[in-house]
């Protein structure tokens, strides 16, 4: 029976998460890792835009809402042709594209793997060393181009008389590296993440988890998939507001299309951005924006868990599940913007202008609706990539590159754009200080640069093995690619993990790190992004030199040897004390019972059998009591530990124990419609005790009698009482 649920679920997470955005995907006629990986921030903007619409138009919320958006908005793309490649007739034809920018030395340098590769009929026929050389040819001599393309693809794919060389050279062959990658990286994520919430059916004990969980409820329950509508679940009538609701809005829409309970739903949801969508938005990034070859794609999904600071701790903390759903397609922003400014290899990997027209905005409003906070994610790593391609083209420029001249005149005033706007929104959108210096350091300067450099997570030891391997990458990105932006996202990232970790808490902490609440555990994740192609591209550079100089290492060894590096560089993470120090802490948010108890979750189960649809239940949201909302599907007084409300409701909570002494008490009960109160006992989440006073001991009072209980977890049903009036009420 476990099984037909968790099936229901997973085809129904797998379908919201992209049947949405597929019609556009198509239309755009991308390549097909490209269009994998985009297909879910596409369907992500439908499932909002649709939400916003319905909540217009008062359509219901249904999956039929962001379906029917996607068919249209697939069917106007399809027709205007925006996907067509106009430029493979001029390619097949032998013209030379135009060479990317600060790449000159790069193309002279696959130029010569090619030549050798053409005179004596072997050259890396290793994944490890394999190099894409798609429009490495000359602009002045069509026939050397056409040469230099058909060798560069001896040099990509392997000899052809190996037979991995011919497998490596089909569609299939690139398809089930991918593949690989994608089952290695997935498949260590998600072997950790169950291992670290202990089950599927687990509720993560967190304090946002309440309000995560209840907000999917509300859209189900109002038939609203509105951000304001979500924002308005703890504002008074009236005062509503905006609250980043894509992470709610896709697993209501699960829940719908599987009619399986939320707790299920939300946690599949969780493990596919993890387990899928990141890592196939780093291969992606690595495969369509850098010139690695099989073997960086394939490390940079089977790496995708390497940092154990991301996805999983995104998956425990806090629970911060719209900031997880808005990094796990980061990379895709940093791919988008590596070709906007032509920083991508040429080929027919190579996103045109019509794709990227419709990419942009799409991939970068998914990122900011599910998390805002991605957005600031985005200023930091992407603006150093745009200063990086002004300069490199600028360079082109002195030296006196075709085009070089146009591509500059475009730049210059898109990264100045870029800057502007980016600084406004940094200062305009960033909280108050009061509430963004809540989190100080926890690392000397020293030990926060070691953290970074070896990717520890937060609070967590240094291990130097780790730390070699990303340093002995970065330097072969830097000596041998012209991939060299990826050093400095890296960078970027890791001058604001390390600020977080050491800088005292003054003026110049807030100004770098304000904007994520000064919160390292949200700062800290973001080097993911950045370290896992930037070791895929540096792993990829390190065995195609190998190759070159053991001749074994063409051909199928090669390969081996290629899986092998990926796994040895995971058990090294795997293995490391700052992996250890954060796997028992990432536990205890899940293998606990601070929130929610199993007698008291069992409760919360068998109540739809005990009390009527329209009754209403006072809980206490610190003691867990509340999620009878979102488990139950029942009305409860308060939905989160942190809510406005009328002062009926805070008279309840404070007093709803002497509803039998307390005329007023009485009324406002009967005024609420409160029917029933759950009893958690006094003990809450963060060491709080009995915060709803009103709660506490009901049964003893006599306000209210025991009809359910499991263990200590008691419903109870309030007994008829007497209104200032002096009638009965109940």
């Amino acid at each position: 029976m476990d099984a037909l649920r968790v099936l229901a679920v997973l085809v129904a997470a797998l379908f919201v998460l992209g049947a949405p955005g597929l019609p556009t995907v198509l239309a755009l006629r991308l390549r097909p890792l490209t269009a994998l990986a985009v297909v879910t921030p596409v369907s992500a903007v439908l499932i909002a835009a649709s939400a916003e619409l319905g909540h217009l138009l008062s359509i219901p919320w249904t999956v039929l809402s962001p379906l029917v958006l996607g068919l249209v908005l697939g069917g106007l793309l399809w027709s205007a042709g925006i996907g067509r490649r106009r430029s493979r007739h001029t390619h097949r034809a032998g013209t030379a594209p135009e060479p990317v920018a600060h790449d000159a030395a790069e193309h002279r340098v696959a130029a010569e793997d090619a030549d050798g590769a053409a005179a004596d009929g072997a050259d890396a026929a290793t994944p490890g060393a394999a190099h894409d050389t798609e429009g490495a040819a000359s602009s002045t001599c069509t026939a050397t181009a056409a040469a230099t393309t058909t060798a560069a693809a001896t040099t990509t794919t392997g000899v052809p008389e190996t037979a991995l060389g011919r497998a490596l050279a089909t569609r299939h062959g690139r398809a089930a590296t991918i593949l690989l990658g994608l089952a290695i990286g997935g498949g260590y994520i998600l072997l950790r993440a169950l291992d670290m919430m202990g089950g599927l059916f687990r509720v993560n004990q967190s304090y946002d988890n309440v309000f995560h969980l209840n907000a999917v409820r509300h859209i189900l329950r109002l038939g609203d998939g509105s951000a304001w509508v979500v924002g308005g679940m703890t504002s008074l009538p009236g005062e509503e507001s905006y609250y980043p609701a894509l992470w709610h809005q896709s697993v209501s829409l699960v829940v719908q299309l599987s009619g399986q309970d939320i707790v299920l739903a939300s946690n599949f949801v969780m493990l596919l951005l993890g387990t899928v969508v990141w890592p196939l938005a780093l291969m992606a990034l690595v495969r369509t924006a850098t010139s690695a070859g099989p073997a960086g794609w394939l490390a940079a999904g089977a790496l995708a868990g390497v940092a154990s600071a991301f996805p999983l701790s995104m998956m425990s903390w806090g629970v911060l599940l719209p900031y997880l759903y808005s990094l796990s397609m980061m990379p895709l922003v940093l791919m988008l913007i590596v070709h906007l400014v032509r920083l991508a290899p040429d080929g027919e990997q190579r996103l045109t202008g019509g794709q990227l027209g419709v990419l942009v905005p799409a991939v970068f409003g998914a990122v900011a609706l599910a998390h805002p906070q991605g957005v600031f994610v985005a200023l930091v790593m992407g603006v150093p990539v745009m200063v990086w391609a002004v300069l490199a083209t600028a360079t082109d420029l002195v030296r006196r590159r075709p085009r070089a001249g146009i591509r500059l005149a475009v730049l210059v005033p898109l990264t100045a754009l870029v800057i502007v706007v980016g600084h406004d929104i940094w200062y305009r959108f960033r909280p108050v200080e009061a509430s963004a210096a809540v989190w100080g350091p926890n690392a000397t300067t020293e030990e926060a640069i070691w953290q970074t450099l070896t990717l520890a997570p937060n609070a967590t030891p240094i291990w130097l093995p780790l730390g070699v391997l990303v340093a002995l990458c970065a330097l072969a990105v830097l000596i041998g690619s012209r991939s060299r932006w990826l050093v400095l996202a890296f960078l970027a990232a890791g001058a604001l993990s390390v600020a977080t970790r050491s800088l005292p808490v003054d003026d110049l902490r807030y100004e770098l790190t304000g904007n994520w609440y000064s919160d390292n555990n949200r700062i800290t994740v973001m080097l993911a992004t950045a370290a896992v192609p930037l070791l895929a591209v540096g792993l990829d550079l390190l065995l195609r030199w190998a190759a070159r100089l053991l001749p074994v290492l063409r051909g199928t060894a090669g390969a081996v040897l290629a899986v092998a590096l990926c796994l040895a560089i995971i058990a090294v993470g795997y293995f490391s004390p700052s992996t250890e120090v954060s796997k028992r802490y990432l536990e205890r948010e899940w293998r606990n019972d601070n929130l929610l108890s199993d007698d008291e979750r069992t409760l919360l189960l068998m109540l739809p059998e005990v009390v009527p649809e329209d009754a209403v239940i006072a809980t206490n949201a610190w003691n867990g009591s509340s999620l009878a909302y979102a488990i139950s599907d029942r009305e409860v007084l308060n939905t989160f530990m942190s809510f406005q409300a009328e002062d009926e409701v805070h008279l309840l909570n404070g007093h709803l124990d002497d509803a039998q002494r307390d005329p007023e008490v009485c009324d406002a009960a009967e005024d609420l419609g409160v029917d029933y109160a759950l009893d958690f006992g006094p003990k809450e989440l963060h060491d709080r005790s009995a915060t709803y006073t009103g709660l506490n001991e009901i049964s003893e009072t006599g306000a209210a009698e025991v009809v359910l209980q499991v263990g200590d977890a008691k419903l109870l049903r309030m007994l008829p009482c007497r209104g200032t009036d002096g009638s009965m009420n109940g």
